[in-house]
């Protein structure tokens, strides 16, 4: 059923067959034609929303073994700790012998060399000397499967083929979860991001569990000394201080028995898999999950390990100590005590508003990358977008995240003036994804700026208030986007009403989701300052300064904000 390389499930996780390094990989370019076939058909298995051209068993299989993976995935990293999205991942499902002529046409005409390649000159040494060569055109190949991502959405396209499939042999893929892992908010801790993360390296699928296989330690682990005989005090430590894994401090190399940046990598894949490790049992595995989630937001001290796991540092750099010649000699497996049975799906044709919209969304989600590869043929994927999503428009289709989709388009082409029209008609029409909501709040900005109503040239009440609702539309909406924060902000500096502490708290929000935004930290303090809340304004200072690192530039600006805060304060 589906090609042979699709054994590493690059459909759920977006990793593509590799082609010749001189060829430009590309994303399917499929073109809808005239002639007879079986229809586009729709159907809804949460998360995800599957458009499908192929029948409706194989649809179901795919559907099936995408479902299982993520229970298994589930096994180690629970929903809670990925990336949360409120629109719908899409997954477009496209039989390989329905490929219409017209596409095939598309694809001949972008593979064939371009007819006329100017001469390169080059300058060899010596008088007179030149080389006129022709650089050849790469060659094309497109992917069969792959996965797109906007800030807000995910899709996955997938060629399937009838004649192979073993559910059994397939997997995600470390880039896909890493996706899952890295983009989840509020920002999981660096120790639980890198150790998880070297764990699923080591992760084998095999159909109805993980195996991972045993702990890479960039050292020789000694041996556990005899009850009755200490440890050598002149020994080189085999672990760091919990506290030091978990705030990242790094030991001097001098200290360290190796590298410092290996170490504390290999003690926190140690310390992830003591945590899941099955034989630790349902309790340790809860409260490790929970240690997490709490770090992300309140950090890793002993206070909040207490509170999570009811044991101190000490107890637990012991235990980690006796675990770790284990971890590196044994394979863990991890196994759901039971699968939940994937509800029945429920086909229908899609409509037009369906294919269009997601249909459509996919290929603007293809301009981006084709352009960074081949930027000579990105146009064409833009032109094929609006075709089809033109196409469900002109056939009456009016769902709002049709428009949006339209409307988005048109923003990731440079064409704001087209792209407003489309969101406010979307946004009159119903709700909208995350960013929807923010490029028209960010359009309604602009165009207030040009036309302040408001005393000094400072936008009016009206048109802050036209701006702040679909910000505050997006605030509703899973993954919180940092710009949409950032344009609050803008509106409360630059308009003519006065922000009290329950208007900037929205603000607060967004510095607790976004803790390393340092220019939000920034103009949060500012505001805070400049409209009286003193005491919010240092504690924001405090947390910006906090963050600066090694960056002298806000380093220096959160010292001068300080300094204003200190003369400005009662």
């Amino acid at each position: 059923m589906f090609r042979l390389g699709l054994i590493l499930l690059f459909v759920a996780c977006g990793r593509a067959a590799e082609a010749p390094d001189s060829a430009v990989p590309l994303p399917p370019f499929i073109v809808e034609e005239a002639s007879k076939g079986p229809p586009w058909r729709y159907t809804v298995a949460p998360p995800y929303e599957v458009l499908s051209r192929c029948n409706d068993g194989i649809t179901r299989n795919v559907v099936e073994a995408h479902d299982r993976l993520h229970q298994l995935l589930a096994e180690i990293l629970p929903p809670s700790l990925q990336l949360e999205l409120s629109v719908p991942r899409t997954l477009i499902l496209y039989d390989e012998e329905l490929q219409p002529a017209a596409s095939r046409e598309v694809i001949a005409r972008l593979l064939r060399p371009t007819p006329e390649i100017p001469p390169v000159e080059i300058d060899l040494p010596g008088p007179g000397r030149s080389l006129r060569t022709v650089v050849p055109p790469r060659p094309v190949s497109f992917l069969p499967n792959l996965r797109l991502q906007d800030r807000d959405v995910m899709a996955v396209f997938m060629i399937v083929r009838r004649d192979r499939f073993d559910a059994d042999r397939l997997a995600l893929t470390p880039d896909y979860v890493s996706t899952l892992v890295k983009h989840r908010l509020p920002t999981l801790p660096p120790w639980f991001v890198a150790g998880f993360m070297s764990l699923y390296r080591q992760i084998t699928y095999t159909g109805s569990a993980l195996e991972a296989a045993p702990l890479e330690w960039p050292g020789a682990v000694p041996p556990l000394p005899a009850a009755a005989a200490p440890a050598d005090p002149a020994a080189p430590p085999v672990l760091f201080p919990l506290a030091d894994l978990f705030g990242a401090q790094l030991p001097p190399r001098e200290k360290a028995p190796f590298d410092p940046v290996a170490w504390w990598q290999a003690q926190a894949a140690l310390f992830v898999r003591w945590g899941l490790d099955p034989a630790g049992g349902a309790a340790r595995k809860q409260a490790f999950w929970k240690f997490t989630e709490r770090a992300a937001v309140d950090g890793g001290d002993e206070t909040v390990f207490r509170a999570c796991f009811g044991r101190d540092f000490a107890s637990v750099q012991t235990e980690l100590r006796a675990f770790l010649p284990g971890a590196t000699r044994k394979t863990a497996r991890y196994k759901p005590a039971k699968f939940a049975k994937l509800p029945p799906l429920v086909f229908s044709n899609a409509t037009d508003g369906q294919l269009g919209r997601i249909k459509g969304d996919w290929e603007r989600l293809e301009v981006p990358y084709v352009r960074q590869i081949s930027p000579d043929l990105a146009e064409k994927y833009l032109e094929q977008a609006r075709r089809t999503l033109r196409r469900a428009y002109d056939r009456g289709a009016r769902e709002p995240g049709l428009l949006a989709v339209l409307g988005l388009t048109e923003v990731d082409a440079g064409n704001d003036a087209g792209a407003r029209e489309w969101l406010e008609s979307a946004a009159h029409l119903g709700e909208l994804r995350p960013r929807a909501w923010y490029e028209l709040a960010r359009l309604r900005f602009a165009a207030a700026k040009t036309a302040p109503e408001g005393t000094e040239s400072r936008l009016s009440v009206n048109q802050a208030a036209d701006v702040l609702r679909p910000l505050f539309n997006a605030r509703r909406h899973t993954p919180p986007l940092p710009e949409v924060y950032d344009l609050v902000a803008e509106v409360w500096a630059t308009g003519a009403a006065r922000p009290n502490r329950g208007h900037l708290a929205v603000l607060d929000e967004g510095v607790r989701l976004f803790p390393r935004r340092l220019p939000l930290i920034y103009r949060t303090a500012e505001l805070n300052l400049l409209y009286g809340f003193h005491e919010h304004a240092a504690a924001l200072i405090a947390i910006g300064r906090r963050q600066t690192g090694s960056d002298e530039v806000w380093r220096e600006q959160f010292a001068a904000l300080a300094a204003k805060h200190a003369a400005a304060r009662p």
